[in-house]
C-alpha cells in the first residue's frame, strides 16, 4: 500500500534538478573524455564526408549518464541537483529505493521524450515505472 506521509517535490524543483544534473553529468563526461584522450585513447571515425570524428566522447556519453544517476541515487538517494534543492529519491513507502528501482529509474530516463511526461503528471515515467518518488528531504528518511 502506498503511503503519502511525505511531500512530493513540485515541478519547479524537478526542473531545477534536471538542469543541475544535466550540467553535472556533462561535466563528468567532458572530464572523462579529456582524460581518456590524454591517455592516448583518441581513436577517430571517418564519416562519409571525410571528416574525422572522435569516438571516445560518443562511446562514453551513455555510460557517464547512467553511471552518474545509478551511483549517486543508489548510494545517497541524491544527485547534485537533489542535494542543492534538498530533495531525495524514495520508494512509494518513503524508504530508500532498491538497486533494481534505481536501475529502472535510470534506464527509464533514456526513453525518448521521457521528460515530457511531466506535462501530464507530477511524477515522470522514470518515477512511475520503478515506483519511486522525489520528495522534500525529511530528517528521518532512511
Amino acid at each position: 500500500m502506498e503511503q503519502s506521509n511525505y511531500t512530493t517535490a513540485n515541478q519547479g524543483l524537478r526542473l531545477a534538478n534536471f538542469i543541475i544534473d544535466t550540467f553535472a553529468y556533462l561535466t563528468i563526461w567532458i572530464i572523462l573524455t579529456v582524460i581518456l584522450m590524454i591517455m592516448g585513447l583518441d581513436q577517430t571515425y571517418t564519416d562519409n564526408t571525410g571528416e574525422e570524428i572522435p569516438l571516445i566522447p560518443m562511446i562514453i556519453i551513455i555510460p557517464s549518464f547512467w553511471g552518474y544517476y545509478i551511483i549517486c541515487e543508489y548510494f545517497t538517494q541524491k544527485t547534485l541537483g537533489k542535494l542543492i534543492t534538498k530533495t531525495v529519491v524514495v520508494n512509494t513507502s518513503g524508504k530508500k529505493p532498491s538497486f533494481g528501482q534505481i536501475l529502472g529509474r535510470t534506464l527509464s530516463r533514456s526513453i525518448p521524450f521521457e521528460y515530457l511526461s511531466y506535462i501530464f503528471t507530477r511524477n515522470g515515467i522514470h518515477d512511475l515505472l520503478p515506483k519511486t518518488r522525489v520528495i522534500l528531504k525529511q530528517k528521518n528518511v532512511s
